[in-house]
């Protein structure tokens, strides 16, 4: 394992948390197997809270109409219940929302 950015070997883990922003995102009507589909699969790269900065992870958005899905927007996993885990990135369902509270 190597820092992707200056290639030096890395030698910990380090957890970061299960939210984060949208960096970008795209809006398909378009099904794995190349048919078309009424409600649309909304996918986004999404930067984790205390991950190295511009790097980030491709998932789902969910409980979000398209048209409300915004680059910034703050987002939280959903996840899978604790006993169907299986230790994988499927383990989260998607990404939905953070309702903000404005202080």
């Amino acid at each position: 394992m190597y820092c992707e950015w200056c290639f030096k070997p890395t030698d910990e883990w380090v957890y970061v948390k299960d939210s984060g922003t949208v960096m970008t995102y795209s809006i398909s009507y378009i099904a794995a197997d190349a048919t078309r589909i009424k409600e649309p699969v909304i996918v986004a790269v999404i930067a984790l809270d205390g991950a190295s900065p511009g790097v980030g992870i491709l998932h789902k958005l969910g409980e979000v109409k398209p048209e409300n899905v915004k680059v910034g927007m703050h987002v939280k996993a959903v996840w899978k219940p604790r006993e169907e885990r299986e230790g994988s990135i499927t383990d989260i369902l998607y990404f939905k929302p953070i309702q903000e509270v404005n202080s």
